[in-house]
Formats: structure tokens, sequence, C-alpha cells
């Protein structure tokens, strides 16, 4: 009997097993990249090469620890699965000798950029290092269009003996070849790096293998710089013009912390409701910094929390943030103003104003590494096939044109260029605020779990607004009897006195006349 039971229970309960959700995962933590480097290299050719690779390794979701390679201390390479040292003096070897030693044992993925390889990985590569003093070179590297390169004190692979090379380097008005760079177990060299020419690309093609990211990546069209007071009505004609042509985009608006319920601002959150409709995403940007921060000031999380909750109140759902790439690196600003979203797009830095600076970025599950439409056309020859193999996920940048001429000389320039751009809200994103919690799948988007129409009925906005809230008043009633009594009392006043003179007018008439 136990028996037939026990066949009987068995089944049920594996059935049960099967059927049991299984519990849900959290998110993958990022990679974490330690970022080592000798110098800035301010006022040279390499300025900006550190800041370049931040903003890749941001691209491809890593959490980046940046130290300079004179304070590295004993160990520390070991909390990483990947280390990069980028090294921007010619004439400085490395002599940290506690890093040395901790490379040498180091079991993880190193990847050496620059000057002075260390003695172990020429030796494991059998390499050879020149550097080109001037002139022009020409790149290519996986399914990237040709590069065009100016040369100064370039160094370059001159010998390699490499299990794995990337890319071709071809010196012009002479014979010489070099791959760009190369890779044996555990060492990866890449000699050059500049930031703003075809090395910037061609070096997220070397993180891309080097980081093992397998996602396919997609060119995103964000248009930025859009204001309550931008030409709202150019704005929805540009947003038609782009659905007309079957083109995405990204909206990266300004947010508005005050003065939220001006005509001006409905009108702002109408023309959204139109770029949604018309297959347009929303991020919304960080405020703008100055260059005087008050510390005391900490009403930034509850202004970027209220001004999301405003437009999911009016049925706009954004789906990331836009922030300069330094944000990652403030304490504040990424507890404070980064903190409800898992997607970014991080633009160019154009000047650093930190409150709190910390070493160690904050990774966000989906990063956008933004290029300028202009300077992709500019750097490579975009045919009739594009540009369809960037390495990473790519924000093609173009500020929102100022009148209808920018418009169309905008909208020549996204047809010459023949980049395919994609659905942003086809991706997985995530925004949350104590109020709302908005995503996006597939193509649907949803606030709260409700999916949300974006079809959109044009409404006019009242100009008529009481700017100025009128003030209780007290005693109203009281001043308007008061009033009244004293407008009675005059006229009766006048009238008495009007008597007197008129009586008195006839009394010395007669006398007069006697």
């Amino acid at each position: 009997m136990r028996t037939r039971v026990a066949m009987v229970v068995l089944p049920l309960f594996l059935c049960l097993l099967l059927l049991t959700p299984a519990p849900a995962q959290s998110a993958a933590a990022p990679l974490r990249v330690l970022l080592l480097f000798d110098s800035l290299a301010k006022g040279t050719v390499h300025e900006g090469n550190v800041d370049e690779l931040q903003k890749q390794l941001a691209a491809y979701s890593a959490q980046v620890t940046l130290v300079h390679l004179d304070q590295y201390v004993k160990g520390a390479m070991n909390d990483y699965s990947n280390v990069i040292t980028v090294i921007n003096a010619a004439d400085i070897t490395t002599d940290n000798h506690v890093f040395l030693e901790d490379l040498a044992d180091y079991k993880g993925q190193y990847l050496h950029i620059g000057y002075n390889p260390m003695a172990d990985m020429k030796d494991t590569l059998h390499l050879s290092v020149a550097v080109q003093p001037g002139g022009s070179a020409s790149l290519r590297i996986g399914g990237l269009p040709e590069a065009s390169l100016q040369v100064q004190d370039m160094p370059y692979i001159a010998a390699s003996e490499a299990d794995r090379s990337y890319g071709n380097l071809l010196f012009l008005g002479s014979s010489v070849q070099a791959p760009y760079a190369v890779s044996s177990g555990k060492y990866t060299y890449v000699p050059y790096l500049k930031q703003g020419d075809g090395s910037s690309l061609a070096m997220a093609c070397v993180l891309r293998e080097w980081l093992r990211i397998t996602d396919i990546p997609h060119s995103y069209l964000v248009l930025k710089e859009i204001y309550p007071f931008t030409d709202l009505s150019l704005l929805q004609q540009m947003a038609e013009r782009l659905y007309q042509k079957g083109i995405p985009f990204i909206a990266s608006i300004r947010p508005v912390f005050t003065n939220t319920d001006f005509p001006a601002m409905m009108r702002y959150l109408e023309a959204l409701k139109a770029v949604q409709a018309r297959n347009g995403s929303i991020v919304v940007n960080v405020p703008v910094i100055g260059p005087v921060i008050s510390r005391s000031d900490d009403t930034l999380r509850e202004k970027m929390s209220s001004f999301i909750n405003l437009l999911a109140d009016q049925g706009v759902a954004p789906l990331g943030v836009g922030a300069e790439s330094y944000w990652t690196y403030d304490k504040e600003y990424a507890q404070d103003g980064l903190l409800f979203f898992d997607s970014a797009v991080l633009f160019p830095n154009k000047e650093l104003h930190y409150m709190e600076q910390t070493n160690t970025s904050k990774a966000f599950i989906s990063s956008l590494y933004s290029v300028p439409l202009d300077d992709l056309v500019t750097q490579y020859k975009t045919g009739s096939s594009g540009l369809t193999d960037l390495p990473m996920d790519t924000a093609i940048v173009a500020d929102f044109p100022e009148d209808e001429a920018g418009m169309e000389n905008l909208l020549q320039k996204l047809e010459q260029s023949w980049i395919p751009f994609a659905d942003y809200k086809q991706e997985a994103h995530k925004v949350a605020t104590d109020t709302y919690t908005i995503t996006s799948s597939q193509g649907v988007i949803s606030i709260n779990g409700q999916e949300l129409n974006i079809d959109y009925s044009p409404k006019a906005v009242s100009a008529d607004f009481e700017y100025e809230q009128k003030q209780v008043k007290s005693f109203t009633r009281l001043f308007s009897v008061q009033n009244q009594f004293f407008i009675v009392a005059i006229i009766v006043s006048l009238v008495f006195f009007g008597g007197l003179l008129v009586i008195g007018y006839r009394m010395y008439r007669r006398k007069y006349m006697k």
C-alpha cells in the first residue's frame, strides 16, 4: 500500500516542482574593470584617451575604478576580472614593483595601451614596438569603413607573433603596414588610442572581444537640447518627418522643476506626446550644473523624482537618463540624480562640476556611447551600406535644429549617412520612483503595469493663465461696507452743504434787492 501511495505522490510532487516558478534572479553584477594610468597627457596628442576609455567601458556596462599607477597598492587587481594600463609618457617606464609583481601572478585579462609594454608582455607576444613621428595613416578594422588618422609620435607594432591580431594600419607614403592590436593568452596590446579620431571605434572593437561581449549592438538617433521654449511646432514637424522616413529617434529633454503648471509647460508635454506617437522615445537629461555648487543643496533627488512623476501623470514615459559622463563618477549625482534609471545615454564632458568625486563609476544595464553625427560622417566614408558594424550600442547625437532650414540640413545628413537606426523602446528599460514604475520591452511601454497608449490627439493649451496667485484678503466685507457708508455720507454732506448754499444765496439776494 505504501508503495502505491509513493508511486502516486512522487509524480505529483515532480509535477509541482516543474510548475512552481523559479525564484526571480537579480540582475547580473556588472563587469568590474581596474583602469590604471601614468598621466592624463594634458596638452599632448594623447590627451583625452583615458576619458575615452571610461566612456567606452561604460557603454559595455562595466563598472570602472580609475587609479593613478603610482597609487596602486598590492593585491588591488585581484578584485577585478580585467585590468587596463594606459602609458602616455614615452620616456618613462613603469617602476612600480608592487604592480609588476601582482601583474606577473594575475589570472585575469590584461590590456596595455600606449608606450612601453612590460617585459613579460613583450616576451609572450614576441613584440617589437616602433614610433612613427608624423604623417597620415589609414585604419581598417572589423566591418567599419576605412578611417583616416593624422599621426604624431604614434607607437605601432613593428613585429609580433601573437595568436590574434586586430585591424590593419597603413602609413601613407610608405610601405609600412602593421596590425592595430595583438593578443595572446592574458595579454592584449594596443599601441595607439586618440580621442576623436578613427582609433576610438577601433579601440571599441578590441574592447568588445576583450570583455567577451556577445550582445548585438545597435545605433540610435538622439536629438538633444530640447526645452519647454524650444520651437515645439518644429519639434512635432521633425517627429513627423522622421516617422515618414522610418527613422525612430530618442528625444533627450531638459527637466523643469518650477512653474510646471504654466501654459508653456503644458505645451511642452503635449509636444512630447506627439514625439511618442511618432516612434520617438524620451530620456530625461540631467539638469545643468553651474560652476558654483552648493553642497547644502540636497534637493536633486526630490526634483528629479517630481519631474518623472509629472511626465508619467501626463502619459509621457521616460525610458532613461541623459548625462555627461562625469556624473557617473560623482557620489551625490549618482545616488540622487541617476538612481531612478537603469539605462543611460552618456554624453562627452564639457565642464566638470563635481560635488563629491569618486574614482569608481556607476554602471548601467544599458548605456549608449555617444558620437556626434557630424564627427561620424567626417571620419568615415559611409556609403550605401551604411555604418552597420559599430561595436557597441551607440547614440548618434545631433542638437535639435533651430529652424526649418536646420531641420532640412539634418534630415539630409541622416539620409546620406545610411545609418540603420534602431528603436530604443524595443530594448528593456526601467525607470522607477516612489510613485511610478515605467518599463519598456519589445516596443511596449507600461506605466505601473498598464500598457501606455501612445496615440496622440492634439490639444490646444489656453494662453490664459493667472501668473500671480491672488492673495488671501482679510476683512474684505467689512472694508466694503465701510466704503459704501463713507460714499453715502459724503453724498449726503454734499447735498446738505449744497442746500445751505442755495438757501444762503436766496437770502442774501433778497436782502440785496431791498
